[in-house]
């Protein structure tokens, strides 16, 4: 059985070459009933990935045949949250084939499929917590949900369920978390978390990052909370004076943290959340100065590795 979990992971997740080699010997392995439980929807499954005429005729090769007949492994409740680990990794990939598949039949499913919507959101947010801090999964997984909630329709009730589980993760996974790449993969979907109506705990996380010690951080942040106010104007009040702020504020400006943390502090009231509250440190420093608290460019762009 945990073989078969690795080959459900491992079909979507490879290159184009090495997807055939990873779905021949799943197939003949889903079709065996001692194996995998036969619901109704797994029969479906069994169906579309069995016999002879199967694996000569389909080119198991392409992502573009691959990816949509897979999808229906979103169907089974035995194996959605393997499957679902190897698809973030294709959707939030390098390969740009495989992303332009796997995203396309991911956002196709969904959409011909609303009645699995539920199960797919958590499912992902089982992904999300079994593989904390495993940044090979995680940071792809965070471009899979921006793609899911750019365009698919969740309905208020299960949006608001999955934002409050997803906002509560990217708490803990930005805890002292230096990675660059990492941080700013996490601005988009956040902002897009906005259009739900319960979307107070999105709002004190974008409140933090707008004052984040890295300035592309804050500049991205605010980009990307400026986009989701004219996106969603209709779900947070005084979106002009907050566009505007935005708009004029340069975020990016490493030696002007005070003024920046007043911006911030003003769009805090506007929302109506609480103001970010500093945190002395119990040590001692030599010098409090604004560059300690919030590195330079230099400085990032080191951590970056560049």
């Amino acid at each position: 059985m945990e073989a078969l979990h690795h080959l459900v992971h491992s079909e979507l997740e490879l290159t184009e070459h090495d997807s055939l080699r990873a779905a021949v010997p799943l197939l003949p392995t889903l079709s065996s009933s001692v194996i995998l439980p036969k619901t109704e929807k797994e029969k479906e499954a069994v169906a579309m990935h069995e016999g002879e005429v199967f694996l000569q005729n389909v080119e198991y090769n392409n992502p573009n045949v691959l990816f949509p007949r897979s999808m229906v492994l979103l169907t089974s409740p035995n194996y959605i949250i393997s499957f679902l680990r190897g698809l973030v990794v294709s959707i939030g990939g390098l390969t740009e084939s495989l992303v332009k598949a796997s995203s396309s039949a991911f956002v196709d499913y969904l959409t011909e499929h609303e009645q699995d919507l539920q199960s797919v959101c958590d499912g992902l947010m089982k992904v999300l917590v079994s593989d904390y801090k495993n940044d090979r999964v995680v940071v792809p997984l965070f471009k899979t949900v921006e793609l899911m909630l750019t365009n698919v329709i969740l309905d208020d009730e299960m949006g608001n369920g999955f934002v409050a589980k997803f906002v509560h993760q990217i708490k803990l996974e930005l805890k002292g978390c230096g990675s660059v790449g990492k941080l700013l993969a996490t601005l988009s979907p956040l902002a897009n978390c906005l259009q739900f109506t319960d979307n107070s705990c999105v709002l004190s996380q974008i409140m933090l990052l707008l004052c984040h010690r890295y300035p592309r951080v804050r500049k991205g942040m605010a980009d990307a909370f400026y986009t989701a106010l004219v996106t969603f104007d209709d779900v947070i009040s005084n979106t002009e004076e907050i566009s505007q702020i935005l708009e004029e504020t340069v975020w990016e400006d490493p030696n002007d943290i005070d003024e920046l943390r007043a911006k911030r502090n003003k769009i805090c009231d506007l929302v109506g959340v609480s103001q970010p509250k500093l945190l002395k440190s119990s040590k001692p420093k030599p010098k409090a100065s604004t560059v300690e608290q919030f590195d330079s460019y230099s400085d990032l762009v080191g951590r970056a590795g560049y």
